[in-house]
């Protein structure tokens, strides 16, 4: 767990588009693919995530509500984990530089329907 944390603030220490104090990094995703095809959104799709570094914690936070995710860093930035209500995996990958992909693994009446959202994220 200490590792695990250790580079969570060594990630967001060194990168040179986040401040030290690091809590919020919000992504817009303006290109989305399904099934049947790769379109541009109608509307801007918005994620806010939070992080608390000491912790380890961090949240979603999206028009609807805030969820819990789990945080995982990965070689070259994290990615962000969250099961729903429905039992449903989103995940969201950031990378260094603020591009990103959001997918969502979804079944709606006993059919799987599985998208993916891209776009970028700003550190604030």
């Amino acid at each position: 767990m200490k590792a695990f944390i250790l580079t969570i603030i060594l990630f967001f220490t060194f990168n040179q588009k986040v401040y030290s104090a690091l809590t919020t990094i919000t992504c817009d995703y303006d290109t989305f693919a399904s099934v049947k095809q790769v379109e541009p959104t109608t509307e801007i799709m918005q994620l806010t995530f939070t992080v608390d570094i000491e912790t380890s914690e961090a949240q979603v936070i999206r028009k609807n509500g805030i969820s819990d995710v789990d945080l995982y860093p990965t070689g070259g930035g994290f990615t962000f984990v969250e099961i729903n209500e429905r039992g449903n995996v989103l995940t969201t990958t950031v990378d260094i530089h603020g591009k990103s992909a959001h997918s969502r693994n979804t079944i709606l009446d006993s059919e799987l329907i599985p998208s993916q959202f891209y776009g970028s994220c700003d550190y604030n």
